[in-house]
């Protein structure tokens, strides 16, 4: 990965794995298939904010049914909405520490951390509040699976992130001594 320039490899892998839990986090948040119940000829498939019903050969996209919403739905909303903006930051974060070696610091570092572990807290509290609301016909389904394996991927970035917080060259005790010049020392 020489195209990050002088990033160092845990870097460049932290941004790698945000990218991709990104990318995830967006299929499974906008697709309609976070619960579904199907019977012989009938599908039902609900996502967030639309839901998709299918009847033999015909399928219909309608906004979520309001006997389906509750206080749980709308916290998951909630949760999923501050996941997906932490995401966003965690991701622009991570690119500005990779890409631009000028603003590498430990500061923007921690503050890479802090967005990415966040985000994958966030993720895991929309999930649990996900998990509580599922209602009893319905099973979950796969887009709150990739939803929770981009907060495992943001959880891994953020750790991927935390060798270079430790790295010395950021150290401000040992980065800006100055060392004594020889010929003042006889």
């Amino acid at each position: 990965m020489a195209f990050c320039g002088t990033a160092s490899l845990w870097a460049k892998l932290a941004f790698l794995a945000i990218v991709i839990g990104l990318i995830l986090f967006i299929v499974g948040f906008a697709t309609p298939s976070w619960m579904v119940y199907q019977v012989t000829t009938t599908s039902i498939r609900v996502g967030l904010f639309q839901m998709k019903t299918c009847t033999a050969n015909a399928c219909a996209e309608e906004g979520v049914n309001s006997a389906l919403k509750n206080d749980d739905f709308t916290v998951t909303q909630a949760f999923e909405i501050l996941t997906f903006i932490m995401l966003l930051f965690a991701t622009i974060a991570i690119s500005v520490y990779v890409f631009a070696p000028g603003s590498r610091s430990k500061c923007l570092a921690i503050t890479c951390v802090a967005f990415a572990f966040t985000a994958s807290f966030l993720g895991f509290v929309g999930m649990i509040c996900w998990l509580v609301y599922v209602p009893s016909p319905y099973k979950t389904s796969w887009s709150m699976g990739l939803t929770v394996l981009a907060a495992i991927l943001a959880c891994i970035a953020g750790l991927l992130i935390i060798p270079d917080i430790l790295d010395s060259r950021f150290n401000p005790r040992t980065s800006r001594q100055i060392s004594p010049n020889r010929r003042f020392m006889r």
